[in-house]
């Protein structure tokens, strides 16, 4: 079954028509979501492709924050603060403000490319694994109950997930100060990579007038 996504667990407060356009392209580009089906037992690998998606077809002056969600989802936005930070090419940077499909398969390839990077580089260390395998076990599901007000009234904070979290961050920090040139790499493939998909399947992107000298 399909994930019905929410847009609380966004990263950004976007609008309930950018959510039903993000839905409707899973369903459109079905092709090509059989590596990364969107589906409910990947709920959270869902979001993050929402996310990655909503940040490179949105110029930043566009975008705006959900800051409750930096708290709920440190990770996620530690990978988003990575991303904003990676060069894309000027004229495919354009062609993505334009157009969503391109940015729909880019995000898909982003993530995969990624998060596979760093799920390498996380398993060099058998204690770091560990953490990273924990906060895993948690991408069937949203992460905001651990942190309603209701949930807090039976159990303590959620300081176990907050520490948890909090690790794998440091790590990641690590990881991208100690690889950072080899991860703009894998981003750099990513995006060609994707931008190839996209020019076999629907045709140039330069067609449409989104290449600049």
């Amino acid at each position: 079954m399909q994930a019905k996504l929410d847009k609380s667990d966004c990263m950004f407060l976007i609008s309930d028509e950018k959510l039903n356009q993000f839905q409707q392209m899973i369903d459109e580009l079905d092709l090509f979501t059989l590596v990364l089906p969107f589906v409910e037992e990947s709920y959270q690998r869902s979001i993050w492709i929402l996310d990655i998606w909503y940040s490179i077809s949105n110029e930043e002056i566009n975008r705006i924050s959900n800051p409750e969600n930096t708290m709920i989802y440190p990770y996620r936005n530690s990978i988003l603060g990575i991303i904003k930070t990676l060069p894309i090419k000027r004229y495919i940077q354009l062609a993505l403000y334009e157009n969503e499909r391109l940015a729909f398969l880019c995000a898909i390839y982003i993530y995969n490319e990624l998060d596979d990077f760093i799920s390498k580089k996380m398993a060099i260390k058998e204690e770091v694994k560990e953490n990273f395998d924990a906060l895993k076990k948690y991408s069937n599901k949203s992460l905001r109950p651990f942190f309603d007000s209701k949930y807090i009234e039976y159990e303590n904070y959620p300081k176990k997930l907050a520490m948890l979290q909090n690790t794998v961050v440091n790590e990641l920090h690590e990881i991208h100060k100690k690889y950072e040139i080899p991860l703009s790499w894998t981003f750099e493939k990513a995006i060609d990579d994707a931008s190839k998909v996209y020019e076999a399947v629907f045709g140039l992107i330069n067609d449409w007038g989104g290449r600049v000298p």
